[in-house]
């Protein structure tokens, strides 16, 4: 890669971050429309066995989520010219703990000309165990 290349990567990648971090705190901080606008109009999003398409299947189901506060982890970005994909992982406190948990972001930004957007976006649970391993008997 030239020194240019390397620059616009890098480049993207910071716009990238941004988005990463604007997508949980305009969960909390801002109204959902805000958070919206993060996406194309022709977004997917898929979470629950559930595949939402375009901003109002997306807005008639995820604007009744529970609310509480989204800790953004980890992040891994690789950019391919208009597009990146990524991979973050998450844990969400809930107001009321039974709707807690814990997984990766799994998305897909691409280059608009108002800046990059998700186009797709996976939610992946993290599975716990139900009940602890049992302990190793001692000798």
């Amino acid at each position: 890669m030239t020194s240019s290349q390397d620059l616009q990567v890098l480049s993207d990648k910071i716009a990238i971050q941004e988005l990463l971090n604007e997508y949980c705190l305009r969960l909390e901080v801002n109204d959902f429309e805000e958070w919206l606008k993060l996406f194309t109009e022709d977004a997917v999003y898929e979470v629950y066995g559930r595949k939402l398409e375009g901003h109002a299947a997306i807005r008639d189901m995820l604007s009744k989520a529970p609310h509480g506060i989204h800790f953004g982890g980890p992040w891994r970005i690789t950019v391919d010219g208009d597009m990146a994909e990524t991979i973050q992982s998450y844990s969400f406190e809930a107001d009321e703990p039974k709707y807690s948990n814990t997984g990766w972001y799994h998305r897909t930004a691409v280059r608009t000309p108002n800046g990059w957007r998700f186009s797709y976006a996976r939610v992946q649970f993290h599975k716990r165990a139900s009940k602890p391993a049992p302990a190793a008997a001692a000798s």
